[in-house]
């Protein structure tokens, strides 16, 4: 018995793309939601040709190799002009064209805001098609490293350091030349003291610039990079994505760049920005401990939102007994007091109005038999301290307390577009550097992600009817009915061959 036999390379063979393209290929559904997009309303350049020079590359082409290497792994731009040559999906998405790297690099750098809003255009589409619930959201943020060496990262506090070690090492070379006086210096040498005093003029010049901005550090490559800790225990180079996810089917509804290691602060801002694209007045979102904050909890419920948030542990000495730390002690509003784990009454000297006011009774610690355990350090009281947010996080608790089995689901929810974008899409790392630039990568990814998720839910039959129903297309009578029984009866019959873009080929 002999292997199977392939054909002779030599042998002619009457194929045309759309025969080497499979029925349901995820580069069909990309190439329709391009189609259907209106580029010009989006802001993105040359859509409309100049009359004069070199005819240009056309914008949804770029657009469709974009969309279609951030969602099958394929990000820099010279991979992707590789990929016109020897893709076959990418030479039946762009028709045969081949544009240079150059030209697919400059494409992305022109349109930064354009990508971000075609993520949002299709985030709109899947509203519509309502695979976006809009009650329940989850937040979260990942750290994705930026394109910028640690090396070219400087503190005030390293470039201190470095700037010591050079003092020093230029003294020596002075000692060298001061004890061989009778003889001149050699040429290597003076080039050695000459790379030292250039790097300390750099250095300085650094310190210099950090000082006029006040910032804590300076990214040489990338300025908006910021030294980030990862899940590995170490740092790096990083952006903090966030992303909020919504549950009806895990659809990633808006994200943001942050140059902020941490999640505070980050909760207000994205549930604006989520009101804003979905036209939602009341939710619910769910977000991690991280972003337990007063101001934002405030700002959230004055945009009529719920906020699940995980409570954050007090930071309490380690010497204190479990039973007597701060959230054993009740506040009791309409006395204004505090009444601790042994029944005593702790008032507030403070006005209402202090932004922090302090709880204590001296004479009730005094006798309390329980001192040792209640109280750490060298203090002779305990003091129980209340900021100006203390009942916004006290609703908060209650929220959490009473809805545990919703606050479950917040991992499901949003950790998954992360793993996805890091493991299967190849998103661990930022190919563009500024945020400016990296937000328009954050939402090619996310629009890839989301391309997976809508196909997943609805099928392929199901999101290329929608898609052809956006906006006039040529069929045949044939393929017109089959896609009205879809549309209107969800009948799953399907047409030999691809009908989603019949212009009377049939």
């Amino acid at each position: 018995m002999g292997f199977v036999q392939g054909v002779n390379r030599g042998q002619i063979s009457l194929l045309s793309l759309e025969d080497m393209v499979g029925e349901k290929a995820m580069v069909r559904v990309i190439d329709r939601f391009i189609e259907v997009t209106d580029l010009d309303k989006l802001g993105f350049q040359k859509v409309i040709p100049a009359q004069t020079g070199r005819p240009p590359y056309n914008p949804k082409d770029l657009s469709k190799l974009y969309v279609y290497g951030y969602e099958d792994k394929l990000r820099s731009s010279r991979k992707l002009e590789n990929e016109t040559h020897r893709n076959v999906e990418v030479m039946w998405l762009l028709k045969g064209v081949t544009p240079d790297h150059k030209t697919i690099s400059e494409f992305r750098r022109n349109n930064v805001r354009p990508l971000q809003k075609l993520f949002r255009e299709f985030v709109k589409l899947c509203k519509s098609w309502d695979l976006i619930g809009g009650e329940l959201i989850a937040q979260d943020g990942t750290k994705i490293k930026a394109s910028n060496n640690k090396k070219n990262n400087f503190s005030r506090k390293k470039l201190d350091a470095r700037l010591a070690r050079l003092d020093e090492q230029i003294a020596q070379y002075f000692s060298d030349i001061e004890q061989n006086d009778n003889t001149e210096a050699d040429d290597e040498t003076l080039a050695g003291l000459t790379r030292l005093l250039e790097r300390k003029e750099l250095y300085e010049d650094y310190k210099k610039q950090l000082e006029e901005s006040g910032e804590n550090e300076m990214s040489v490559v990338d300025p908006d990079a910021r030294l980030m800790g990862n899940n590995r225990g170490g740092v790096e180079m990083a952006y903090n994505v966030q992303s909020a996810v919504d549950g009806k089917h895990d659809i990633v509804v808006a994200f943001d760049v942050s140059m902020n290691p941490s999640d505070q602060h980050q909760l207000g801002p994205m549930v604006k920005r989520i009101k804003r694209i979905l036209k939602l007045r009341r939710f619910t979102i769910l977000a991690d401990k991280g972003y337990y904050n007063g101001q934002d909890l405030r700002q959230v419920r004055k945009y009529k939102v719920t906020a699940i948030v995980a409570r954050q542990k007090p930071s309490d000495s380690k010497e204190l007994s479990e039973e007597f730390r701060s959230e054993k002690f009740t506040y009791h509003a309409e006395s204004d007091s505090y009444t601790c784990p042994a029944g005593h009454s702790l008032s507030s000297r403070n006005t209402k109005k202090a932004k922090r006011r302090k709880y204590n009774n001296k004479a009730a610690c005094a006798n309390c038999p329980n001192k040792s355990k209640c109280i750490g350090g060298n203090a002779e009281h305990r003091t129980v301290t209340r900021n100006q947010y203390a009942t916004e996080f006290e609703a908060a608790d209650r929220r959490l307390a009473e809805n545990q089995a919703l606050y479950k689901r917040r991992q499901q929810m949003v950790e998954h577009p992360f793993g996805t974008i890091k493991r299967t899409m190849n998103g661990g790392y930022f190919l563009l550097r500024t945020r400016r630039k990296v937000r328009a990568e954050v939402a090619l990814l996310f629009l890839g992600y989301n391309l997976k998720r809508a196909v997943k839910v609805l099928g392929f039959e199901g999101i290329m009817a929608r898609l052809a129903a956006i906006s006039p297309v040529i069929f045949c009578s044939r393929c017109l009915i089959m896609l009205f029984r879809h549309i209107f009866s969800q009948e799953q019959s399907k047409s030999p061959g691809y009908w989603g873009f019949c212009s009377t080929s049939c």
